[in-house]
């Protein structure tokens, strides 16, 4: 549960910084940001995310059947 909550920390500050940024810190900013979705921490996140996508449809199946 760490590890999710540090990605998604990490990936909002990468984000944040992308947006305030201007000329070439904005392009160093721009690949710190590629480089947090498409690493590890991307990987973390899309499979926390997508597990709770799919666990959220089964419950809203589950309570429509009711």
């Amino acid at each position: 549960m760490i590890e999710i909550i540090a990605a998604l920390v990490s990936l909002v500050v990468h984000f944040i910084s992308y947006l305030f940024s201007t000329g070439e810190d904005k392009k160093k900013a721009k690949a710190d940001l590629k480089e947090v979705v498409n690493g590890t921490n991307g990987k973390i996140l899309v499979g926390f995310f997508g597990g709770a996508a799919v666990t959220g449809i089964f419950v809203v199946i589950w309570f429509l059947s009711e």
